[in-house]
């Protein structure tokens, strides 16, 4: 079976529940010729580089599927079909794909996504006060101040020990 993406263009007026509709009825279409929809990307509202059918913006989709040849043909003729399609594009990605592998590659690619966005999201003040009560119990290991000479360089500034500090 040959691996297809295929990349379509709705209308921008449509509402959510049209553009679910529209989503499962390109899916099914895969599904009754005998494919296999590996994933369904959809990338949102943006602008159009030129006006098609005098609209400027649209929503745009994107589909990984595995099928025959039959099943990518089938899937263009509805979208051409689709009032609510303003343009699409069909590519086979691969000549011979295995559906299983594919699907494997997508949930891991996903899982490390969700694990990068909850990296991302966790609290700013939880890593320093981390980071602060790391330096209180290592004294060693936590940064010296620092001031600056008057010819623009750092140099470490005088503790109460006297490292240079005049002390009188």
């Amino acid at each position: 079976m040959r691996r297809y993406e295929t990349i379509f263009i709705l209308r921008p007026d449509l509402g959510e529940s049209q553009i679910k509709q529209s989503l499962k009825r390109v899916g099914d279409i895969v599904a009754n010729g005998g494919g296999e929809l590996i994933e369904t990307d959809e990338w949102g509202m943006r602008d159009l580089a030129y006006r098609i059918r005098r609209e400027r913006r649209g929503y745009y989709v994107r589909l990984d599927y595995v099928g025959d040849s039959a099943v990518m043909n089938e899937v263009e003729r509805n979208l051409k079909l689709m009032d609510e399609s303003l343009r699409h594009l069909s590519v086979m990605v691969e000549e011979e794909a295995d559906p299983a592998k594919l699907r494997s590659e997508v949930e891991a690619r996903q899982r490390r996504l969700a694990e990068a966005r909850s990296a991302a999201e966790a609290p700013a003040e939880a890593a320093g006060g981390e980071q602060a009560a790391e330096a209180a119990q290592n004294p060693e290991t936590s940064p010296e101040p620092q001031t600056q000479t008057s010819d623009g360089e750092a140099s470490p500034a005088p503790t109460e020990a006297g490292d240079g500090a005049d002390q009188n």
